[in-house]
C-alpha cells in the first residue's frame, strides 16, 4: 500500500510544507491538473480555469480515494465544504472495510 497526495501547489512549496503535518507521503504537483482531471475532480464552480503564474488558480474537489493496483477506484469521500474535510477516522474505515 502507499499513500499518495496531489495537490496544485508548486512543487518547491510542497518541499517547503512537507513536514507540517508529519504526514508520511509521497506528495505530488498537479499544477497542470492532470490528475484531478483524469478522475473528473476539477472544481466546475469556483477557479475552475486554466492555471497560470498568477494566484487565480484552477482547482480540485477536495477528494480522498483508494484505488487498487489495476487504477480502480474502490471508495471515494469528497468534501461539501473544501475548508473542511472527512477525519482520519473516516479514512480508516474505508481501509479496514477495503483492505481487510
Amino acid at each position: 500500500m502507499q499513500l499518495l497526495t496531489v495537490s496544485t501547489d508548486h512543487p518547491e512549496v510542497i518541499r517547503k510544507r512537507r513536514g507540517v503535518h508529519g504526514l508520511q507521503a509521497r506528495m505530488l504537483s498537479d499544477r497542470n491538473l492532470a490528475v484531478t482531471d483524469a478522475f473528473g475532480l476539477r472544481n466546475q464552480l469556483i477557479h475552475s480555469g486554466p492555471l497560470g503564474d498568477d494566484e487565480a488558480e484552477a482547482l480540485p474537489v477536495p477528494t480522498s480515494l483508494l484505488i487498487d493496483a489495476e487504477g480502480k477506484v474502490l471508495w471515494m469521500d469528497q468534501a461539501e465544504n473544501y475548508q473542511r474535510r472527512s477525519g482520519p477516522e473516516v479514512v480508516l474505515a474505508a481501509l479496514r472495510t477495503h483492505l481487510d
